[in-house]
Parts: structure tokens; sequence; C-alpha cells
């Protein structure tokens, strides 16, 4: 029984935590995280660069159209990123773990507006969205 409030309890206050971090385009300043149907929004405006933060093999597995790939594990990532710390961009990983890190590190960076698709490309997919290979 004590397991079982624990479980409820965390799912609870991470609940809390990612709907806290999920804001609008208006509220937003530095890197946010931003639900699937305003991403998609942002996407189809074609005024943002795209960026899959996925290994190689992820992304030729099937991306968002127009986007480009940095790979998170990579050891020159940050630097790679710090080209758009000034530029609006959108950005993207599986699950939402890999972006929840960089987003964290990009606000200690001082970028300056980026949005991360709040729980990843499976959202994405999720929500009927196509991807290219």
């Amino acid at each position: 029984m004590k397991h079982i409030f624990f479980i409820l309890a965390t799912l609870t206050i991470m609940s809390f935590e990612i709907q806290a971090q999920t804001v609008t385009k208006k509220e937003t300043k530095g890197v946010v995280a931003i639900p699937v149907k305003q991403f998609k929004k942002m996407v189809d405006s074609s005024k943002y660069v795209i960026i899959d933060i996925r290994t190689p093999r992820e992304y030729r597995a099937g991306h968002i159209k127009g986007a480009i790939n940095i790979d998170f594990y990579k050891k020159d990532f940050y630097d790679k990123m710090a080209a758009y710390k000034n530029k609006p961009f959108l950005f993207y990983c599986r699950s939402g773990n890999r972006t929840g890190q960089a987003r964290k590190k990009f606000n200690r960076m001082k970028f300056k507006e980026g949005y991360e698709l709040a729980h990843g490309i499976n959202t994405w997919k999720r929500a009927g969205y196509p991807l290219v290979k």
C-alpha cells in the first residue's frame, strides 16, 4: 500500500512539474517546452530552424520535415548549438529527456528564444503528424 501511495505521489508531482514547464509563446524568455499542437503550428510557419537532437540513426528512421540533425551525445553539441543562441529555433528528441537537459543548459547559457517539443517526437507521432526519412 505504501508503494502505491509513493508512486501516485511521484506521478502527481511530475505532472505539476511538466505543466509548469510548458508555456505559450507569448510568455517565453529563453528556451521553453511547448505542447505538440503549438509546436506543429510553429513548424508549419517556416519561421524557425528545426533541430533534431537525436542520434543520426534515430534521425534517419524518421524526422520532422526540414529538421537538421545535431547529435546531443556528441562532445561538440553545445558548441554547434551556440550558433542558435540569438536565433529562434525549435528542437526535439525522442521523449523529452535530452531536450529537457539541453533546455536547462541553454537557459544557463542565456539562449534568447528556443522551443522544446514537450515529450519529444513520441507526442508528434501520437498526434498523427508526418515524418520523413
